[in-house]
């Protein structure tokens, strides 16, 4: 038996629905597999499960494994909705690497983040048009990592590209680099009164709600407390992410479609 597991950082908001676009694609894309989504963010599968019965618990990639591997399972394909080859990629390789290790009659592949290096960057860049203000200010959110990981340099190398295509623009993170302060005194300094928000995540969620929309503490407050009107891409009724951006997902899967 073949399966997929598409492993993803999780949310215990209505977000969730973001997962519901790719899953189809997938199953359309790979016919001959099962497909199977845990979440690697532990504290979200401990909110999540303590109100689920245990027929329906949310699992981690590691306790997926060993139960396809219990259910028969010898061909694995793991895939990723992660951004970036961060914190949580270290640990999902981790567990993807010793499981193989473990288990060399399972046949088992691992695909690693879509922008694991810089080079599909200038492509997702392109794709941000249709949400940037044209007479205001954006601000491109993304989640960022531990300083001096790696993946920072990707970090980096996204706000270098969308400060050169979109003058208007920064990219802030809400951990790490680039600084968000930065972004905010870069919006301080301008003329424009309207500030938009771009969440640069898979799934816009609590960070979303908490961290850029919130009332206290958030991007929204630092900039209605510079005297500007803050506002958030919206991908019709919902808040935009690249999850629920059509030509990301399609990205996405050429790049899954690598595996096939």
């Amino acid at each position: 038996m073949k399966a997929i597991i598409l492993a993803v950082f999780g949310t215990s908001t209505e977000a969730a629905v973001t997962f519901d676009e790719l899953v189809p694609a997938l199953k359309a894309n790979f016919p001959d597999r099962a497909i199977f989504v845990p979440y690697t963010s532990g504290m979200i599968r401990r909110k999540l499960n303590a109100n689920l019965p245990e027929s329906e618990q949310i699992l981690s990639p590691e306790a997926m494994l060993d139960k396809l591997k219990y259910d028969g399972y010898h061909d694995i394909i793991v895939l990723t909705t992660l951004l970036f080859a961060g914190v949580e990629h270290d640990k999902l390789k981790l567990t993807v690497d010793s499981f193989a290790e473990a288990n060399p009659n399972i046949r088992l592949r691992y695909q690693p983040p879509l922008l694991a290096d810089a080079e599909k960057l200038p492509m997702v860049v392109e794709m941000l048009a249709k949400y940037m203000l044209t007479d205001g200010i954006n601000i491109v959110v993304a989640h960022g990592t531990s300083a001096k990981h790696p993946a920072e340099a990707v970090y980096m190398k996204l706000a270098e590209l969308v400060a050169a295509k979109y003058p208007n623009a920064r990219v802030a993170s809400i951990e790490g680099e680039p600084d968000m302060e930065a972004a905010l005194d870069f919006a301080k300094a301008q003329q424009a009164n309207d500030v938009r928000a771009i969440v640069f995540m898979f799934v816009a969620g609590e960070h979303a709600a908490n961290d850029i929309m919130g009332e206290n503490d958030s991007l929204f407050a630092a900039i209605r407390s510079m005297g500007k009107r803050p506002s958030v891409a919206y991908n019709g009724e919902r808040v935009a992410s690249l999850g629920l951006d059509a030509d990301y997902r399609k990205l996405l899967l050429d790049w899954y479609n690598e595996l096939s």
